[in-house]
């Protein structure tokens, strides 16, 4: 089964979609179900599958989630390997061709033998952009769902090894955009304008200033610009720049008293630049918050797996994780599987680098696999 993952992973990886595009990675999940005789219904737009094992126990009342995701990132592969991306500017740089690959292995596997409850395969479209579990839900994916289980790979742990915990597992995150209308003019003329690119290099400075020298350690924050856009051309100031973040914290209480002084530094910057300033906030992705019940029986399922000495304690990260919207309609728990070689220097999510050691997809197929079963000797918290 291992050789056979592999070959599943690799096959995803060279065919990398972004969100919202998943068709070939959808027809490919779809084509694997029908080969296993495993039914399935596609997802919201034609995208991501649900797929649905029944239960040969007579009244059997549980039905326990396992989730994957198919996107991958708008990232150029630096990678040279016979599996790279053969498609320029897009790459599985998250792991989420490993996830598909390990979810279908379980799905596998669980088809072969009698199920003590019902189990259903979310494979969702659309994780980076944060809407994709939304999307889910509100298609009826999470319906009369006990609990639910997923993986995330982590490169910065060795294969072999699992983290795992109750409690906060990743921040909250909201996108911002603001807006800094001045007044236009001459490059050569600055006085006679009101400067939207000076005004608004002033506001970066000023939130990552601010920010932190306010902020509880007790309670991490971290806001982000991640995009600054200004100007056509050198010689003209602009009439208006635009700036877009995300503001991530791990408790509700942070992100809210976060969100005011953003909007507080933005009032403040625009009485004394003259300009006028504008924020909006998007919607507030919520933090992923593992279960304690769900997450002593993946605990043990684990331990089975890869026994204690390679059992881990998760830290709270930073990152967000649109799993989080399931947790909203059912308990859950999410683990991080170790993809890391021996003997290698971490290759981080996110980065033309990425990989993983291909011998922990086997552990976590059987990983979800143990905690299903796992999860029908327990009650999950309502």
């Amino acid at each position: 089964m291992g050789e056979d993952l592999i070959a599943i992973r690799r096959h995803l990886h060279s065919h990398p979609e972004l969100s919202g595009t998943e068709i070939e990675t959808t027809a490919y999940v779809a084509n694997y179900l029908t080969e296993h005789t495993i039914p399935y219904e596609l997802g919201p737009g034609g995208v991501g599958i649900v797929s649905e094992l029944a239960s040969e126990v007579q009244g059997a009342t549980q039905l326990i989630a396992l989730r994957a995701d198919l996107d991958a990132l708008p990232i150029q592969e630096e990678n040279d390997t016979s599996y790279r991306s053969q498609q320029a500017g897009v790459m599985h740089a998250c792991g989420h061709d490993a996830h598909t690959t390990m979810l279908l292995g379980a799905l596998a596997a669980l088809r072969s033998v009698r199920l003590p409850s019902r189990c259903r395969g979310i494979f969702q479209s659309s994780e980076e952009s944060g809407h994709g579990a939304l999307d889910m839900v509100n298609a009826g994916a999470m319906k009369d769902v006990s609990a639910i289980i997923a993986l995330h790979v982590d490169p910065n742990i060795p294969w072999g090894s699992v983290a795992i915990s109750s409690g906060p597992q990743t921040a909250s995150c909201q996108d911002f955009s603001i807006v800094v209308k001045g007044v236009g003019g001459h490059a050569a003329r600055p006085h006679l304008t009101i400067d939207p690119i000076a005004t608004a290099a002033q506001l970066i400075t000023l939130i990552y200033q601010t920010i932190p020298r306010g902020t509880d350690l007790n309670h991490p924050v971290v806001v982000t610009v991640g995009e600054f856009l200004g100007g056509s051309c050198t010689n003209v100031i602009p009439e208006s720049a635009s700036l877009r973040g995300t503001l991530r914290a791990l408790t509700l209480d942070a992100a809210n008293s976060t969100r005011e002084r953003l909007q507080e530094l933005c009032a403040g910057m625009a009485l004394s630049s003259r300009a006028q300033i504008t924020i909006t906030f998007e919607r507030q992705l919520p933090g992923v918050v593992n279960d304690p019940v769900v997450t002593k029986a993946c605990l043990d399922a684990a331990r089975t797996v890869v026994g204690d000495k390679m059992i881990l304690e998760a830290q709270p990260s930073m990152g967000a994780e649109d799993f989080a919207d399931y947790l909203t309609e059912a308990p859950g728990c999410m683990m991080r599987l170790g993809v890391r070689r021996p003997g290698e220097e971490i290759r981080p999510l996110h980065t033309p680098t990425f990989d993983l050691a291909e011998e922990a997809l086997l552990i976590g197929a059987r990983i979800l696999l143990r905690s299903f079963f796992a999860l029908n000797q327990h009650q999950p918290s309502s």
